[in-house]
């Protein structure tokens, strides 16, 4: 697999006993870190994690057990296969890897043939799996469906909850022109299709006066209007008088009829709560929570955690993407995770021009600037939120962690 991506998370990035050179010889893309924790930001990045830092402890840095516990224990990298490196034969050593959640263990001194069968093994295994998600059944059965409704939400307004929905449907698009939709759910005051420079003739105000458009597929799919870039759009209503008519049940309806007309679903939520955008939650596999590095944004969102909590309805379904707005560091990630009680997964770039521009023009940013490191970022948020990088949350993990969201009460 030539254009898989491993991350190789090491003591001594500069060693010439490290596994990165024979991956790269092997024709893997290899990134080589010593930091463990600048590591651990980019491992939803990459395919692959092989974490080389032994079991035991100096100076108080992390050890491989410690870093593969704390990947394990985040749901957005969960399932990312991990190879961690024993330092010895030592069987204690291996097991206490396994038991952290590692997928295999290799020891030193190794086989350049043996590294690289175990990381071909590890790579078909969760490719063949990738699109995949876990779900429980009522009988308690574990069984696997696709991931193919995303949805993104903030409980306080201008987050940036619009640009990441367009972005993410335009890059799902590019992949899967005229096979992706955007629904926007933003009911009030909407503006999804602004961000694509479209003028909508039909909303969802207009689909629910349709009784055989809410059912029938083909016929719904009249109601969306066509991006240039494949994308679908079912545009929000034109007045918030003509929200009020939309209930719970046409929302239901409507998103249960676009699965069977689309492959893959992508909601703008907008940030009001109320029972049609629980319904929303309670149908997407992926729900997208932008956070800005400020106060009264974390306590808005920390306020929705509580509330969910109470009410069961997201689970381990959650993607954290910090969204940085402020030219200085106002709030450190570490602090902003810790006041959430979970990982940020993605940490898109501040760029005072870039989200402006884009908006302003009704170009996206993986249309307009696809270069950027903005762009970069959504495209791989876009995959991640799909599961289409490997990104799953196993059955096992969501058992393990206490509270919304794995949080610990």
């Amino acid at each position: 697999m030539p254009a898989s991506t491993i991350l190789v998370i090491e003591t001594d990035a500069a060693s010439e006993d490290s596994l990165g050179p024979t991956l790269g010889t092997a024709g893997y893309t290899v990134t080589r870190l010593a930091d463990a924790d600048a590591a651990f930001a980019r491992v939803v990045e990459h395919q692959l994690v092989v974490i080389d830092l032994g079991s035991a402890a100096a100076d108080g840095a992390k050890t491989g057990v410690d870093v593969c516990r704390e990947i394990r224990a985040t749901p957005a990298m969960a399932a990312v296969p991990v190879l961690c490196v024993a330092s010895t034969t030592d069987v204690e050593e291996r097991i206490g890897f396994l038991e952290a959640g590692a997928d295999d263990v290799i020891a030193r001194p190794f086989d350049a043939r043996e590294v690289e069968a175990r990381v071909e093994a590890l790579l078909l295994r969760f490719q063949r799996s990738k699109d995949l998600t876990p779900i429980i059944s009522n009988d308690g059965l574990t069984m696997a469906r696709a991931r193919r409704t995303v949805a993104v939400y903030s409980p306080k307004g201008g987050v940036g909850t619009t640009t990441i929905a367009v972005n993410i449907a335009v890059a799902a698009a590019q992949r899967r022109p005229d096979k992706v939709v955007l629904v926007d759910l933003d009911l009030q005051f909407g503006g999804a299709a602004t961000h694509l420079n479209l003028d909508p003739k039909q909303t969802v105000a207009d689909v629910i006066r349709d009784e055989t458009a809410m059912r029938e597929p083909e016929l719904l799919r009249t109601y969306a209007m066509r991006h240039d870039s494949g994308l679908h759009v079912l545009a929000a209503p034109v007045t918030p008088e003509a929200a009020e008519q939309i209930t719970p049940d046409h929302i239901k309806q409507i998103l249960a009829t676009l699965l069977d007309g689309y492959q893959l679903i992508i909601i703008d939520a907008g940030s009001q709560l109320d029972e049609r955008i629980m319904n929303v939650f309670e149908a997407a596999e992926t729900v997208v929570l932008p956070v800005y590095p400020e106060i009264p944004a974390l306590k808005a969102v920390h306020a929705l955690l509580d509330y969910l909590n109470e009410a069961g309805v997201i689970g381990s379904k959650a993607l954290f993407v910090l969204n940085n707005v402020f030219a200085r560091e106002i709030l450190k990630p570490r602090d902003i995770e810790s006041a959430l009680g979970t990982k940020i997964s993605v940490d898109l770039p501040y760029d005072p021009f870039l989200y402006l521009k884009a908006v302003n023009e009704g170009v996206p940013i993986v249309l307009g600037a696809p270069r950027s490191p903005a762009a970069d970022k959504l495209v791989k948020l876009s995959a991640s939120a799909f599961g289409q990088d490997g990104y799953q949350v196993p059955v096992e993990a969501t058992q393990k962690r206490g509270g919304l969201f794995g949080r610990r009460r």
